[in-house]
């Protein structure tokens, strides 16, 4: 007897879902120490290697519409580890830039999300990794 993919626990969007939970939980253990969520880490991460990033393009880049980055945005705001500045080519797009103490505060937390990242891996296994994150970046540009 065949299991038929299209039975609701084959879910692609749920199973993808719960194992993003289930990860998120130990990076966000591990990083608890940093004082930033693993959605501003990837934020602060974007921003110190990209460079200042009009909203659009770095919700683009982080795979995150308009609102929920805009939501995120604020409170790395608030703490000082980013800046809006207005671009100097077209006054009418506001630029997101890490600040000094972003740096700071994203060279801190890299420092336990290594340690997730390693934790990750010993238990998945580098050759596994490896694998799965070929198929979801495969994955990504076909649903993109």
């Amino acid at each position: 007897m065949t299991d038929s993919l299209l039975e609701p626990r084959h879910c692609v969007s749920n199973n993808l879902h719960k194992t993003a939970r289930a990860v998120t939980r130990i990076y966000a253990e591990e990083m608890r120490p940093a004082g930033l969520a693993r959605s501003q880490f990837a934020i602060l991460n974007v921003l110190e290697t990209a460079g200042p990033q009009a909203i659009s393009a770095l919700a683009e880049h982080l795979f995150m519409d308009r609102t929920t980055l805009t939501r995120n945005l604020k409170p790395l705001r608030s703490a000082g580890l980013i800046s809006r500045q207005t671009s100097t080519t077209d006054a009418r797009v506001a630029l997101i830039a890490i600040t000094p103490e972003g740096r700071r505060k994203v060279r801190q937390a890299r420092r336990y999300w290594r340690r997730a990242q390693a934790r990750m891996l010993q238990m998945f296994g580098e050759t596994q990794w490896r694998a799965l994150e070929r198929t979801l970046r495969e994955l990504r540009a076909l649903v993109s």
